[in-house]
């Protein structure tokens, strides 16, 4: 947002508490004219990942629980576009991210609930479990649902298949990274720079647990060779009860000034439920195009006016896990 004539307070303000103070107040940060403010970028959706997840389960909180809901009550993602959007300094950002965890708080309520009882048998004694050179012996392994299933191959990566819905795709999950030049803003890529893409099918497999009505594998690698790379931990778990496939990506610390995403090649959009606010990218090319969904971006960069501002903190140099559905789930938890 080079040449902003007037940022909003939110980013003027070096704390949450400093933004929530009253303009009469020591420190606080007066509000500025409405009519030059400029708003976030719209490439902002993908700022500060984990905070966008942190936003999906507290607005959800929200949405069930009168106490979440008057605790993000004063700040209101229409009255602090910046601050829900992630274009924010660091102790700004830092707070909110407690402020949504508090709402979550309130609310009440955990995972368990959602959780099918079949997967309580994939860790007891019942389970088969393969691991080492005999689960790498496997030609393929299916993992299913009551309505989606996937088949992983190492020579075919993971196959999708929801016969319900009409979907059939091999090799359907790739990565994709490319070195971010721009700010929390907006990703910019460099003009003379290709994605580098990586298929889950060079992921190896190192646990696979088949119990009487579910079933999980676990996949484990680098994306990546060199210093430009990304620990990563890819677990899919089917049961019997959902008509869906869990699918979570575990991400380790990767390198600042780029962007990582997912692509679901050749599946519905509405078939592939992330667990974050909505960080997604719809790609149309001559080959159908793909579903890309942000897994971490590292930017460190904020505009503050026409002043850069760095926020290491944006740059997320830390663990992030990503849950998703492929199929159809009523709603995804």
């Amino acid at each position: 947002m080079p040449g902003a004539p007037n940022s909003h307070r939110d980013r003027l303000a070096a704390t949450l508490h400093e933004l929530m103070s009253s303009s009469g107040a020591p420190g606080a940060v007066p509000p500025r004219d409405a009519a030059t403010v400029a708003a976030p970028g719209a490439g902002s959706a993908d700022a500060r990942i984990d905070q966008k997840q942190l936003q999906w389960l507290a607005l959800r909180a929200a949405a069930r629980a009168t106490a979440a809901r008057e605790h993000l009550a004063p700040l209101a993602p229409e009255e602090h576009p910046d601050l829900w959007a992630g274009t924010v300094r660091d102790g700004v950002a830092r707070g909110f991210a407690v402020r949504l965890e508090e709402a979550i708080a309130l609310a009440g309520e955990t995972d368990a609930a959602s959780t099918p009882a079949s997967f309580a048998a994939l860790d007891d004694d019942t389970c088969a479990l393969t691991t080492g050179k005999q689960l790498r012996r496997r030609k393929d392994v299916l993992i299913a649902s009551g309505g989606a299933r996937a088949r992983f191959t190492r020579k075919g990566g993971l196959l999708f298949v929801d016969r319900e819905h009409e979907a059939h795709s091999e090799n359907c999950l790739w990565f994709e990274a490319r070195r971010d030049h721009g700010d929390l803003d907006g990703f910019v890529a460099a003009p003379d720079e290709r994605a580098r893409l990586f298929s889950a099918q060079f992921l190896q497999p190192v646990a696979l647990r088949e119990a009487k009505h579910a079933t999980e594998l676990v996949l484990e690698g680098r994306l990546g060779r060199g210093p430009i790379g990304w620990p990563c931990r890819l677990t899919l778990r089917g049961a019997a009860e959902e008509r869906s496939l869990r699918v979570s990506i575990a991400l380790g610390i990767g390198p600042i000034g780029w962007r990582l995403r997912t692509r679901v090649l050749g599946v519905a959009p509405e078939l592939v439920q992330h667990r974050c606010t909505p960080v997604r990218e719809l790609v149309r090319n001559d080959r159908g195009g793909f579903v890309a969904d942000t897994l971490v971006r590292s930017c460190a960069a904020l505009r503050v006016d026409d002043e850069l501002v760095e926020v290491p903190d944006a740059a997320c140099q830390r663990p992030l896990t990503h849950d998703f559905r492929f199929g159809v789930a009523s709603e995804i938890r």
